[in-house]
């Protein structure tokens, strides 16, 4: 009897297990469900995200001003002047005496400035070609002599005077040529001021 009452509640250890499996499956369904809808969010709110900063970026570029650009000739002039200035800048930064090195590196930060405005405006390139081809790179040649003379040990005090001097006449130069580079600009604002001017007088309104 005992034996036959065993084998007639046998059955319930496989049915437990089936029951077992099929909460677990529920279970895991369930995870799978939440997870994927989790995901699936995230992916739209990144889509949303690349959608907005796509179209910020496109209505920037859209509204942004109009660049020239460069001919090949001016590109070339542009290009060299770039380079001699970045190595300009290297060089600033091995020489070993203070004051001519920051007296340079403000030279260097005078001619980005002309740099970046002749980029923005490739017409004024022309205008500033023995700026760019004979006073930069003359200069990056100048104070490369200097770093070698003054590395070598030999008593050079007489010439970074020259030196000194020389750089304060750059410094100056530099300044009118950044100056020259917007000339036209200055000329136009001050054409429409006075012309602003004459406006409100004859309408009575000064």
């Amino acid at each position: 009897m005992r034996g036959n009452g065993g084998n007639s509640y046998g059955w319930l250890l496989p049915v437990g297990v089936i029951i077992a499996a099929i909460s677990l499956l529920g279970n895991f369904k369930g995870l799978l469900l939440t997870g994927g809808l989790v995901l699936g969010g995230l992916l739209i709110m990144v889509a949303v995200i690349m959608f907005i900063a796509l179209k910020v970026s496109g209505d920037e570029a859209k509204n942004a001003p109009e660049q020239a650009a460069m001919s090949p000739e001016d590109a070339a002039v542009y290009q060299a002047a770039r380079k001699d200035l970045t190595e300009l800048r290297v060089l600033n930064a091995r020489l070993k005496e203070s004051d001519i090195r920051v007296a340079s590196n403000e030279i260097c930060t005078v001619m980005e400035k002309i740099l970046t405005a002749l980029k923005e405006d490739p017409s004024r390139i022309s205008s500033a070609q023995m700026f760019l081809q004979y006073y930069l790179p003359t200069q990056k040649n100048i104070l490369t002599k200097y770093h070698q003379i003054a590395a070598s040990g030999v008593n050079h005090d007489e010439l970074k005077e020259k030196v000194m001097n020389h750089l304060a006449d750059i410094k100056t130069a530099t300044d009118k040529q950044l100056l020259n580079v917007y000339e036209d600009d200055i000329m136009d604002i001050s054409a429409e001021m006075e012309l602003m001017s004459t406006s409100i007088k004859q309408d009575g309104l000064m």
